[in-house]
């Protein structure tokens, strides 16, 4: 990627989606008022019963299906992007306006990979408040390592992640590779990191629409948990668990982290117990 300033680069944005009709037309909207406009969007849908297809094309979004899981559809949509950088986004994630146009400047400054800063979205719940505590303490300690910290790269250089994910095939069984829902981002970060860790951070650039209830974190993680059993075989350093956020502190985000880790925890040891890979 050339470091005229004056470069702009393609932004390819590659968003998985399943029944994503509910918040789709939130991350889509956000991103067709960013600043920065040399923008493709990729959605990669799992063939949605709802209105997600419907959405999508009245965004002009380029349109992929697989009955692939998530590292899957980010894989397959990382084939068909044709920008320089990558962003891997969800469905349930908005933009800040300028987040594509800093992202952009920073990478051709000096990173090769970022972090985007990620708030919750209008938290009304309890649960969705201890998210927001959440995310604003890991964001503060800024432990970008990929085995001990639990921030991940979300936005690319193409050439960076097509190494990634090449070192994923040859890793992980097609089958596994197919199926996977659990640590996507971190096995992607995990093998850029390998080749090159200029990672920087994008503060304040996404804003994430929380789970509402208790039992909507349950059914998520204990479904994360059916997946990861396998993956432990493949990347054992990335299932030792994350040190650095969840260290026992008196001070109150610390304590709140904690409490959020154990709602997630305990589900997906669970679904560990009943891997279906």
């Amino acid at each position: 990627m050339t470091h005229n300033t004056q470069h702009k680069p393609l932004v390819s944005i590659i968003i998985p989606t399943y029944n994503s009709a509910k918040t789709l037309p939130l991350t889509l909207e956000s991103i067709k008022r960013q600043t920065y406009k040399n923008i493709e969007v990729i959605i990669v849908d799992s063939y949605s019963q709802d209105k997600t297809i419907k959405i999508a094309r009245r965004y002009n979004a380029r349109i992929v299906l697989t009955h692939g899981r998530l590292l899957w559809a980010r894989y397959l949509g990382h084939l068909h992007a044709k920008g320089e950088v990558e962003l891997l986004l969800d469905s349930d994630q908005i933009l800040n306006p300028t987040a594509i146009e800093r992202g952009v400047k920073m990478m051709l400054k000096e990173y090769d990979m970022l972090i985007l800063e990620e708030k919750s979205y209008k938290p009304r719940t309890l649960i969705q408040w201890l998210f927001y505590f959440d995310r604003r303490h890991i964001h503060a300690i800024k432990d970008l390592h990929p085995v001990h910290g639990v921030l991940l790269a979300r936005m690319y250089r193409h050439k960076l992640l097509h190494k990634a994910f090449n070192r994923i095939r040859y890793k992980l069984p097609l089958r596994v590779m197919y199926r996977l829902v659990s640590q996507d981002h971190a096995i992607i970060y995990y093998e850029a990191w390998q080749h090159a860790n200029r990672a920087g951070i994008l503060e304040d650039a996404v804003y994430h629409i929380e789970p509402a209830t208790l039992a909507e974190v349950v059914r998520k993680f204990y479904r994360y948990g059916k997946t990861e059993l396998s993956i432990s075989k493949f990347y054992p350093e990335l299932s030792k668990g994350k040190r650095t956020p969840r260290k026992i502190s008196i001070k109150p985000y610390s304590l709140i982290s904690l409490a959020l880790w154990l709602a997630k925890a305990i589900p997906y040891a669970l679904g560990k117990l009943n891997t279906n890979l």
